[in-house]
């Protein structure tokens, strides 16, 4: 089984997600044999909390990593857990720096664990180090067998997850196409001609988005002659970084397929979260909105021995990865709780399935710590192409402890007409919108975050400690933007 992770990856950067630029032809083809999920969510726009939820199959609010440098609780049990106890041999190759154990708590269960970061200046604007696709694909190319022990000594060695019989599960995070978007020379192969402009300051005031650049994601040849930042150039470079990590799982999938592992693998690809480029006034970074820039992801499930193409328009989550999995192997659950979503069960990795008509809600938030009164947080339902997002604030109680949740706006969205959120329905919601269902829905996971009233000043102290115990950590998620 392979697990791929990519870290910042958008559904509609893929141009089997109908992308005109041909940024995916290896993950094309992995499509034209497999099933290509095009509702498929990010439980929260940020990696620690998203790769929680896909180990865990639990929302934020229920595993508790709610933000980046949390680790998962011990206390909480693993996919790779329950892997490594039906038998498998269990490895993982983390390209991220949020990722390291100590960081994320996930190394719970794999037996082959490598989160070695050679390319140690490499994420502005503070020098985060990461492991770039290449090497991190020539580490998975090794833990096969299939390839040598990578020259930048990042390890692992060669066959060190094969050594048996047993079956495998392999779980590789690319960190491309996270900022900084600087793919080889050779995949920046795109070029959007007239510039677009971004303004130095916020034009006009607007309710709900603040102007937010990302400038650090934006090197000196994207910039114009006066000052500003040419938003196309950058988005030509994000591309590029799509098309170079496609590049290296193409790679991977090759030496797969020449050694005949590939019929018997099950291989599944998706993100963490997506990228915001421009939309809703937020251009180059992710982590503060929970709209579909950031939280639609690519879900792409190829079987063992492929299968003729199919896409499925039904809505999941990575909160159903975990789940649907364990059944579709016929182990047990994690927990009680990874019952309570409705999980799509077997037929998320079944060819034969039928999923017409399916409607199920999924969800996503955006959460933030609190300095005084409280912070705005998100929560977010969609079902098919129907999507709510409510806003909240936290009003202290009179002891000055966390007192009731207020609801601050909503905005309703039809997605299939306007993908990218521009059009807000609430104040006239046509006919055909399932907007008392959607309240409901939304309703009931904003009651089971019993937290979220207090979750601000939480998250407060929990960055306070973070200073605390591990300042140069701190440091490099306030230089991100976290």
């Amino acid at each position: 089984m392979l697990l791929v992770t990519i870290d910042t990856l958008r559904a509609d950067r893929l141009s089997c997600y109908g992308y005109a630029r041909a940024t995916t032809p290896n993950l094309d083809g992995l499509a034209r044999e497999g099933l290509r999920y095009t509702h498929a969510q990010a439980p929260r726009a940020k990696t620690t909390p998203s790769i929680a939820s896909v180990m865990s199959g639990l929302y934020p609010h229920e595993h508790g990593v709610r933000d980046l440098a949390l680790p998962l609780s011990m206390s909480v049990p693993t996919l790779a857990e329950a892997l490594s106890r039906a038998g498998y041999a269990t490895g993982a190759i983390v390209g991220n720096w949020v990722l390291t154990d100590a960081r994320s708590g996930l190394a719970r269960g794999f037996e082959l664990w490598c989160e070695a970061l050679p390319d140690v200046n490499a994420v502005p604007p503070d020098g985060a180090p990461e492991r770039k696709a290449a090497s991190l694909t020539d580490g998975a190319l090794a833990a096969l067998g299939l390839g040598d022990a990578p020259r930048d000594g990042a390890g692992p060695a060669r066959g060190a997850l094969g050594r048996d019989d047993r079956p495998w599960m392999l779980w590789l995070h690319y960190m491309d196409p996270h900022g900084a978007y600087d793919a080889p020379d050779e995949h920046r192969v795109f070029s959007s001609g007239a510039p677009d402009p971004i303004p130095l300051e916020d034009p006009t005031p607007h309710p709900l988005h603040r102007h937010r650049v990302a400038s650090y994601n934006a090197p000196p040849q994207t910039r114009l002659e006066d000052g500003r930042i040419d938003a196309n150039a950058v988005r030509d470079r994000y591309d590029a970084e799509v098309r170079y990590v496609d590049a290296q799982l193409g790679r991977l999938f090759d030496a797969l397929r020449a050694s005949g592992e590939l019929e018997h693998t099950l291989v599944i690809v998706t993100s963490d979260h997506g990228e915001s480029l421009g939309e809703h006034r937020y251009w180059f970074e992710h982590g503060v909105y929970a709209y579909e820039a950031t939280c639609r992801i690519p879900l792409i499930v190829r079987p063992p021995g492929g299968c003729a193409a199919q896409s499925r328009a039904v809505d999941v989550s990575l909160v159903d990865l975990a789940p649907s999995l364990l059944r579709w192997l016929e182990l047990a659950p994690l927990s009680p709780a990874n019952e309570l979503h409705s999980s799509p069960g077997a037929w998320l990795f079944d060819p034969a399935a039928r999923t017409e008509g399916v409607l199920r809600p999924v969800y996503s938030e955006k959460v933030e710590g609190a300095e005084l009164a409280g912070a705005v947080q998100i929560k977010a339902v969609r079902v098919g192409d129907w999507k709510l997002i409510q806003r909240y604030a936290a009003r202290r109680a009179a002891d000055g402890g966390a007192g009731a949740i207020t609801l601050l706006s909503e905005e309703l969205y039809e997605l299939a007409s306007d993908p990218a959120e521009e059009r807000n329905l609430i104040d006239a919601p046509p006919a055909q919108a399932p907007l008392a269902s959607l309240r409901r829905a939304l309703a009931r996971f904003v009651e089971a975050d019993t937290s979220l009233a207090g979750l601000g000043e939480l998250l407060r102290r929990q960055r306070e400690g973070l200073e605390q115990r591990e300042p140069d950590a701190a440091r490099i998620l306030r230089a991100l933007g976290y």
